[in-house]
């Protein structure tokens, strides 16, 4: 089945909403649900954030968000995705491999020199998908400093 991939409009802000909680459950982060809101609000509002959804059908199905940046070592402009989740009746099924391509593509209209992401350990399938799409191993620790 063909997956419609589409930029989140203002009445998706619940669908929206309910997998990125879904996700951050999954993997057992904080689901603060007027914090989730407030990330949507945002990346609506931003001209460098891209909120995008997936469908199988009339059913919403994945969700991806990503912020555009400026890197000094890419020599211009990359796409960090934040999030990137399927639900889980709808994994295997091509949804991520659909999105992914969907963002390589408009990333390429826009002049996006690369899209990195970042994996948690445990996630085989992902790493599998990831390199069987071209992504690459990067060195490197990711830290926080909450403000």
């Amino acid at each position: 089945m063909a997956h419609l991939i589409r930029g989140a409009v203002e009445s998706d802000r619940d669908v929206a909403a309910r997998l990125l909680i879904a996700q951050l459950v999954e993997h057992h982060l904080p689901a603060d649900p007027q914090g989730v809101a407030r990330g949507i609000e945002l990346a609506m509002k931003s001209a460098s954030a891209w909120l995008l959804l997936a469908f199988s059908g009339e059913e919403a199905v994945g969700v991806f968000l990503a912020n555009e940046i400026v890197s000094v070592e890419k020599s211009g402009r990359v796409l960090w995705v934040e999030e990137l989740y399927v639900v889980p009746s709808a994994r295997r099924q091509g949804v991520a491999r659909a999105m992914l391509e969907y963002v390589r593509e408009e990333a390429r209209k826009k002049g996006i020199v690369a899209v990195e992401l970042e994996v948690v350990p445990t996630q085989e399938a992902a790493f599998a998908l990831y390199r069987s799409m071209g992504f690459v191993d990067v060195d490197r620790t990711r830290m926080s400093w909450g403000m």
